[in-house]
């Protein structure tokens, strides 16, 4: 067998053990090889693979060998020259040490602190009256379970040069290995059980001690897991057991009037009969035990003119004279009609009514299918058809037999029960300010639910600032923002758990809810301190399985681009440029002359980089498969979703590798309910969503940035014989060439998972009392990413001419790599959370009283990969309330939450809430004839507590921190400076704040819903109040005089946020076309009332009296003109400015001279300086005002629908952060580009004032009075868009049974239609980033079709 290459060589045994990679020379001496290295003389026995180290510790003059300066005489003597000086090595000199040292455990530490450093009570808890050190054991509780050992050896000789090796008996499975640098072990998180520590030493021969030092560690479980509490648990297992077994044992009758609802809930069938079929107020008893269903019917129903038939699982009860199954001679003289009852989604209505108008005695209750079957005495009647939630359709026989029917929802009834925290509520009972939303309004052609929510929800603010794919998620906010500190964002919930819902499949969702108020959120405690948005999935329902498809093709473009100048018009403006700064010109005519007329596109080239970089359209995809339905026992609902998107970027011509964006992503869901009793319900959730992400090399920012400040001229994208082309010099990291970025630079993957798991079990406790329940929620979340890049950096050159024969010659800028690297991990994340929550809830009705109550106790941890400690959180939750007769509704909230924040004694904090409505329409009083007009109005109030303990990444606040970044210290001063070095000191890092607490807020709400024209138009209207103090902050104006390395965390700061938020839905039939309205409207304001401040020399610079992310600006009073100045002329005709003394002196920077802009001198006192900046003017980044209103339109089977969205009370700043992109030639020539709106300047021969952009200078230092941020630069941000437009068509139902399904729809749907703002230049709710020019927002046409059957 012939070796390979790659067996040829192989390290030496334990070579970790020689203290340098760096060998200089090696020798022999009896059998042992001496090895000399930088950091001493190694003695390495080849046979035990054992070494020993010698240094300057041991006699050497110097540390370090000298390469190639090493003897080995006969008499086995090593001769060495080193830095210091020549010795002399005796190897056969040298004893090995076989004596072992003995080892010792010299402190105990449990989260770091020593155990004489615990307080008193604390050690006698531990460990009794001895200390642990001499009884050599410990006995830990579950939460003391992260310590150090620390250990030492008992020598004077080199104790510095000591090993030794450790283990945790029970935790580890072998012996660790360390030097005296690391003398402590430490163990975190261990688990309960007993462990037994051991530790030795190592002599010098590298022989380990046998004997080694023991101590003995007890952790102690938590109680749920101790004996005690398995007691416990088999008692209350025995007790609910046998209670169990004697409630279903025991022989009851029945002594109120029978409900046949019981039936439903103790049986598998379904009970249909129509209102006045069944006397209810009749008193019977039956003993129902172990008796068959149809038994128990004949005796509920005996001596009664009902009966029954029954039919798979459905009982349908009717009168004996107008039974389901007609006699032979009836048949004769009636007519039959037949028919099939739907929703607008073409799936079947179970139980709908269907009954002849003015005689309800003749009808029929459509079965499983939503068939039903009817006998009419004639034709000459009409047909009414209901069921709960719809609205009545009243149909004309007119002759027909088969009339299939579809019913619309009614809206009014569709909100009987709302979602809110913690549970369900009649909606009529609801005392909380919130809003619900239905899924199809938030359904658009994006990957993120996000980007649907600005306009179509009250109260809640949305701004989308990005449209690149796999980071377009818009940001919001509920109710605007109350903090100029952190923490401003909202919590969400999906299915209960706290959970992103960006990533979640539109057609997976139920139910979407915002709760604005503290009656509303203080449930939460801390979590709804800035509001809380509720998402439930869909579920099984009883029905026959439905599969339902739905596929969409999106289709998409840029809303806005900007536009550049070509390279001829941008050297003759940097020209006019120059001679504005007094300078001659610096490109000749004949040189713009090439330009102009595209002589040669290699040497002069007229760049347009959005055309080379971005397509024109790009594409999406969607295809979901739900399947639906269940039994009593059993209901399911199951999901699969594949969504796949691309971006602007063109593609790699030669295709190496794709370098546009481009996003697949798959969703699963499975959400299962069991019945596994009459009593008990179990729910399996399991969710999934996995992203694959393709992105070009180079950050998406950075190659629009780029885009901005390369100029047209400089070179082509690519020349035109392949060749990769650059600057004739890369001067610095901006200097690049923006097609280099995304073709040259490789790319990158990203993988994105996230896992979802929750279990529900719902336990009914009627045997203890009536409407008592409890509930127990887990959940466990996974979610990870990876960052897999191949980096690609080819040389690039830069064409200086042509030779004789017309080929470019180049020079070479770059020197790089032909061949794309391999590929590598860049970055990895995962984060692990675990929710659970466990209530008792009580809901009962006393006639005319409903009473509610629950407890509930909530713990949370988040575990993220690269932080030892999880982030934990828990809580207690209460409710309570009440209703008297539909008129009087009283709800009052606690939350009673901790925080690893705040020191013990703060550690917890009470956030209450109580709200109260009136339903004044209910009220006998209350006037038919305004009854008419506004047929529900309903009075709501709140008051409530919040709270926020959210301080970024920063935690354990009341403890201190420390560093080792102080420095280096030494022993001694010698001739050249200290000598003996030991290393950086230690030093105080962040300050220690034990007096830390919650930051609080306190909140109003006011508010009534109004239903006019019985409820054709339905209003909510709400008023809000907050105020936020003692917000989380570190302080600003703490003086470094004071010692502290670091500003101190502390409660410090006020502000004030109030406004009002309604809705408006309107409703009307004409016929067969249906028209529906809906409208938003969000108005915010907010006003910092204290401020960690000094006093400012002037009011109007404070901050303390304004809003939120004000803008701090220079009032711009007018562009200069020659008249402010006093103008001389050089031979060359090139003109100096002297301003007039009159006139205030600038002091910004830069040339001054006519065209350029002129501030107004706030404060008077003949200088523009930094005291003439005024804050507040103008309005914040964030919109104060959000609306949306939209019209629907139905008829026989056509859909239209159309919503806009708009934003007021916001301003825009241009320029932005990325000036350079913003003002021509920031950076100079060759680092610019120059948009086509600055062709709307001041010039010498147009000296107007009314321009976008003031005179031209050639840079920023000349052009520093312009560039500062003022009101010449500011415009508005408010803005109108056209958010979606939607036409559809629902196929026939008659078709849709020839071919065997139930319902089919196609529409088409346009997006971001358009949009109505000031600004022109970039799109409004994009912002101001990278000054205008981030990834655009999308116009996207959609076709879409769905079916279901």
């Amino acid at each position: 067998m012939v070796r390979q290459e790659k067996d040829w060589f192989e390290p030496a045994p334990n070579i970790q053990e020689i203290p340098s990679d760096i060998v200089f020379n090696i020798t022999e001496v009896n059998g042992t090889l001496v090895l000399g290295t930088n950091k001493g003389v190694v003695l390495y026995n080849s046979q035990t693979h054992k070494s020993l180290i010698f240094d300057d510790r041991d006699g050497m003059l110097d540390k370090s060998c000298l390469k190639n300066s090493m003897f080995n005489d006969k008499k086995g003597q090593i001769y060495y020259g080193t830095p210091s000086g020549f010795c002399i090595f005796h190897p056969n000199l040298v004893n090995y040490d076989s004596t072992h040292t003995p080892t010792i455990i010299s402190d105990f530490k449990i989260f770091h602190k020593s155990f004489d450093e615990l307080p008193n009570k604390k050690k006698k808890q531990l460990s009794g009256k001895t200390h642990p050190l001499y009884s050599k054991n410990i006995t830990l509780t579950s939460s003391d379970n992260n310590i150090g050992i620390k250990f030492a050896a008992l020598s004077y000789v080199h104790p510095e040069k000591k090993k030794y090796a450790y283990k945790l008996e029970g935790f580890d499975k072998d012996w660790i290995y360390t030097d005296a640098t690391s003398r402590t072990a430490f163990y975190t998180n261990l688990p309960s059980g007993e462990y037994r520590f051991l530790v030795k030493t190592l002599n010098e021969g590298r022989v380990e001690n046998e004997n080694y030092e023991e101590f003995g560690i007890k952790v102690l479980p938590p109680f749920y897991k101790t004996n005690l509490a398995l007691v416990c648990y088999l008692f209350l297992i025995t007790i609910s057991g046998y209670v169990f077994y004697r409630f279903q044992n025991y022989r009851y009758k029945l002594k109120e009037a029978v409900k046949v609802e019981q039936i439903e809930k103790n049986s598998e069938f379904i009970i249909f009969y129509r209102d006045g079929v069944i006397d209810l107020n009749r008193k019977v008893s039956v003993n129902v035990v172990n008796q068959s269903v149809d038994k128990i019917l004949e005796q509920l129903l005996a001596h009664t003119d009902n009966g029954f038939t029954i039919k798979d699982r459905q009982i349908i009860i009717y009168k004996k004279e107008t039974s389901a199954t007609p006699s032979v001679s009836q048949q004769k003289n009636k007519i039959k009609v037949t028919g099939v009852v739907t929703d607008a989604k073409g799936e079947s209505i179970i139980g709908a009514n269907v009954v002849v108008k003015g005689n309800p005695t003749i009808g029929a209750i459509t079965n499983m299918e939503g068939r039903y079957e009817v006998m009419l005495p004639s034709d000459d009647v009409i047909l009414l058809v209901s069921y709960l939630g719809y609205n009545t359709e009243e149909i004309k026989v007119k002759g027909r037999r088969n009339i299939n029917v579809v019913l619309h929802e009614d809206s009014k009834a569709l909100d009987e029960v709302v979602i809110v925290g913690y549970g369900k509520q009649k909606k009529e009972s609801v005392v909380v300010s919130m809003s619900s939303i239905k899924p199809k309004d938030i359904v658009v052609p994006s990957r993120s639910l996000n980007n649907s929510l600005a306009g179509q929800v009250a109260g809640l603010i949305a701004v989308q600032r990005s449209g690149e794919p796999g980071y377009d998620n818009a940001e919001f906010w509920i109710r605007g923002v109350s903090t100029f500190a952190g923490g401003t964002s909202p919590l969400v919930l999906v299915d209960g758990v706290p959970r992103n819902m960006s990533d979640i499949e539109p057609d997976e969702i139920e139910t979407f809810s915002v709760l604005k108020d503290a009656a509303a959120t203080a449930i939460y405690g801390a979590e709804g301190a800035n509001g809380v948005v509720l998402v439930t999935t869909k579920r099984g329902r009883v029905e026959k399985a439905k599969i339902s498809f739905k596929t969409e093709h999106t289709i998409s473009s840029p809303t806005r681009l900007p536009e550049f100048v070509g390279s001829a018009d941008y050297l003759s403006l940097y020209n006019e440029a120059l001679r504005n700064d007094g300078e001659g010109p610096q490109f000749s005519d004949e040189l713009i002359a090439h330009y102009r007329n595209n002589d040669d596109p290699d040497l002069y080239p007229n760049t347009n980089w959005i055309d080379e970089l971005l397509r024109k359209n790009t594409f999406s995809h969607r295809y979901t498969l739900n399947v639906r339905g269940g039994t009593e026992k059993a209901k399911y609902f199951v999901s699969g979703a594949y969504y796949n998107e691309s971006g602007l970027f063109k593609n790699r011509p030669n295709g190496i590798y794709d370098t546009n964006i481009g996003i697949d992503r798959f969703n699963l869901r499975s959400n299962i309910d069991m019945a596994v009793s009459s009593t008990t319900t179990v729910g399996v959730d399991l969710a999934m969503q996995y992203l694959i992400n393709n992105y070009p090399g180079t950050g998406t920012s950075t190659i629009f940035r780029s885009m901005l400040i390369t100029p047209p001229y400089a070179f082509p994208a690519v020349y035109s014989d392949g060749t990769v082309a650059t600057y004739a010099q890369e001067r610095d990291a901006n200097m690049r060439n923006p097609y280099n970025l995304l073709m040259n630079s490789g790319y990158a993957k990203e993988y994105r998972t996230g896992i979802q798991s929750k279990v529900n079990v719902n336990q009914k406790l009627d045997f203890i009392t009536k409407g008592l329940s409890a509930n127990l929620n887990v959940s466990y979340d996974y979610d990870s990413e990876m960052i897999i890049r191949r980096e690609y950096n080819p040389t690039r050159y830069h064409a200086t001419g042509r030779d004789e024969l017309g080929q470019l010659i180049f020079s070479t800028v770059v020197s790089g790599n032909p061949d794309i690297q391999d590929p590598k991990n860049s970055a990895t994340s995962a984060t692990k959370k675990i929710y659970i929550d466990a209530s008792i809830n009580y809901k009962r009705t006393f006639g005319k009283h409903d009473v509610g109550a629950m407890l509930l106790y909530m713990q949370k941890e988040t575990q993220q990969h690269n932080v030892p400690l999880p982030f934990r959180k828990q809580g207690f939750v209460g409710r309570a309330t009440y209703g008297y007769d539909g008129r009087y509704f009283i709800e009052g909230n606690f939350g009673y939450t901790g925080s690893e924040a705040f020191a013990e004694g703060n550690r917890f904090g009470f956030f209450p809430a109580i709200g109260a409505a009136y339903y004044l329409s209910n009220e006998s009083f209350y006037p038919e004839v305004i009854k008419k007009v506004v047929n529900k109005l309903k009075l709501r109030a709140s008051v409530g507590r919040t709270g926020n303990d959210k301080t970024g990444q920063e935690r354990f606040l009341y403890r201190p921190t420390f560093t080792t970044n102080a420095g280096g210290f030494t022993q001694g001063i010698g001739d050249t400076g200290g000598t003996n070095g030991i290393g950086n000191g230690i030093v105080e890092g962040r300050f220690a704040a034990p007096y830390l607490t919650w930051e609080i807020e306190d909140k109003q709400n006011y508010g009534f819903d109004l239903g006019l024209f019985d409820n054709r138009i339905d209003i909510i209207f709400d008023y809000f109040r907050s105020e936020r103090r003692d917000i989380l902050l570190q302080r600003r104006t703490v003086p470094q005089l004071g010692g502290l390395r670091q500003d101190p965390w502390q409660n410090f700061g006020k502000v004030r946020n109030q406004g009002i938020d309604m809705s408006m839905n309107l409703n009307q039939q004409i016929g067969k076309l249906k028209l529906s309205a809906r409208g938003t409207f969000t108005f915010t304001r907010n006003k910092i009332l204290e401020y960690d401040e000094l006093p400012q020399k002037y009011g109007y610079q404070a901050v303390t009296g304004t809003r939120v992310s004000e803008n701090t600006l220079y009032i711009a009073d007018r562009l200069y003109t020659e008249d402010d100045f006093i103008v001389s002329t050089n031979a060359n005709g090139l003109k100096t400015y002297k301003l007039r003394s009159e006139l205030p002196r600038p002091t910004l920077g830069g040339l001054i001279g006519p065209g350029d802009i002129k501030y107004v001198d706030v404060n008077g006192d003949g200088v523009i300086d930094s005291y003439d900046q005024v804050r507040g003017v103008g309005n914040p980044s964030t919109p104060e005002i959000i609306y949306g209103f939209g019209l629907n339109a139905e008829y026989k089977g056509f859909y239209a629908s159309i919503f806009f969205q708009g934003a007021g009370n916001t301003s825009v700043l241009l320029g932005g952060a990325t000036s350079e992109g913003w003002y021509p030639f920031s950076w100079g020539v060759d680092q610019s580009n120059y948009r086509t709106f600055a062709l709307d300047r001041w010039t010498e021969n147009d000296p107007s004032q009314d321009v976008i952009i003031p005179r031209l200078h050639k840079n920023n230092a000349n052009n520093a009075n312009n560039r500062v941020a003022s009101t010449w630069w500011l415009r508005n941000g408010s803005f109108l868009r056209l958010k979606n437009i939607e036409f559809g068509y629902q196929l026939p139902k008659k078709f849709m049974d020839k071919i065997g399904f139930e319902a089919a729809r196609i529409y088409i749907m346009g997006y971001n239609l358009a949009v109505w703002d000031d600004i022109k230049y970039f799109d409004p709710e994009a912002g101001n980033a990278n000054a205008g020019l981030n990834y655009p927002l999308p116009r996207t046409f959609t076709l879409g079709l769905d079916f279901t059957f």
